[in-house]
């Protein structure tokens, strides 16, 4: 009887071992920003890809210095920076994003002059391990 129930636990935990990884290719699809009146909007579109649901998913915005929030999504808040001169962010919470939901968030903001080194970017994750992290980030150019 004790080798049997030794047989049965060792089968069950190879079993348990054999079971796929649960994985979610959370993207950052687009990014694009624009200038109007005044204004800048940052629009971006995050993707899941692969085999399973992203759990908790979150994005996170970084500014341009010198920027304020005018317009959020739902479930997204502002931080300023702590720090004169270094860039505010805005966290979003997505919740979980099903295989192949698209989130498309939109964010106004105040003005400031464009260039190369004027930037918005944004990084997306999730607790749902990610095997491809290298496409969870992209940055545009204040136009």
């Amino acid at each position: 009887m004790a080798a049997a129930l030794a047989l049965a636990l060792a089968a069950r935990g190879r079993a348990a071992s054999a079971q796929a990884v649960w994985q979610a290719d959370m993207r950052v699809q687009s990014l694009a920003v624009a200038a109007r009146g005044g204004q800048l909007s940052a629009r971006a579109v995050i993707y899941s890809d692969n085999d399973d649901d992203a759990r908790a998913a979150r994005v996170e915005f970084l500014l341009p210095v010198g920027v304020g929030v005018l317009r959020l999504p739902a479930g997204c808040k502002a931080s300023a920076s702590a720090v004169a001169g270094l860039h505010a962010r805005v966290t979003c919470d997505l919740g979980d994003v099903e295989v192949r939901g698209l989130r498309e968030l939109l964010i106004v903001t105040t003005g400031v002059t464009g260039g190369p080194n004027v930037r918005f970017a944004v990084f997306v994750t999730s607790d749902t391990p990610d095997p491809a992290p290298t496409n969870n980030y992209a940055e545009r150019a204040v136009p």
